[in-house]
């Protein structure tokens, strides 16, 4: 149903609208959207490689990203497979602690939620691995296969590489279940700083002797 590949800078819109459709529910401007765009732009180039997943239309509809760690391979770690725009990571910090975007009030809220959710990860919890599962971003196909097909290659990739431990970010307000169906383990829980009922987990996966 799907066909995984690598990334390609011709993927960046649908990227962008994966991105939106994963953690954003409000309507969006234009000037919010290039945000998006920028944003995401950032997060694969700085991501040693990442994958998307086409339908059957060829559409992307979901991503996984990967980032090794410098202690695991130095090689790997400074091998980046999408080609940096060092103009466009500069333009959106630039941009958007001097509030140049001019973000729409409800994405603005959003985002900012967003972005305080990531703050909650720090280095001592998430502790050391081979390879940081970065990103998984899925549209309207939950459920139907995609988060599965995405691992799978990721999974498949990493095992190549002589990975032994995988590790990734969540919290309690995503779907972090998909990760315990699929024998991650739960390595760390913290609650939140701001005191709500919600954690910040990090799941674990050793490849280790595994075939999968």
């Amino acid at each position: 149903m799907f066909n995984v590949r690598p990334y390609k800078e011709t993927d960046l819109a649908d990227c962008t609208v994966c991105l939106y459709e994963s953690f954003f529910s409000c309507p969006i401007s234009e000037n919010d959207r290039l945000f998006l765009q920028d944003y995401i732009q950032v997060l694969l180039e700085k991501c040693n490689f990442t994958l998307v997943a086409e339908n059957d239309s060829k559409k992307v509809v979901g991503l996984i990203c990967g980032k090794y760690s410098p202690e695991f391979d130095k090689k790997l770690a400074n091998t980046y497979a999408a080609k940096k725009h060092y103009g466009v990571w500069w333009r959106m910090f630039f941009k958007f602690y001097l509030k140049m975007y001019k973000l729409s009030d409800a994405f603005k809220a959003q985002f900012d939620r967003f972005y305080a959710q990531l703050l909650e990860k720090d280095k001592d919890m998430f502790g050391k691995c081979d390879l940081e599962l970065v990103a998984l971003c899925s549209m309207s196909h939950y459920r139907k296969g995609l988060g599965t097909a995405l691992l799978n290659q990721f999974m498949a990739k990493a095992q190549a590489a002589g990975t032994d431990t995988v590790r990734l970010f969540t919290n309690t307000l995503a779907s972090y279940q998909f990760y315990d169906k699929h024998r991650f383990r739960l390595v760390a829980s913290k609650p939140f700083k701001d005191s709500s009922e919600n954690k910040s987990l990090v799941y674990e996966y050793s490849l280790k002797g595994q075939s999968l």
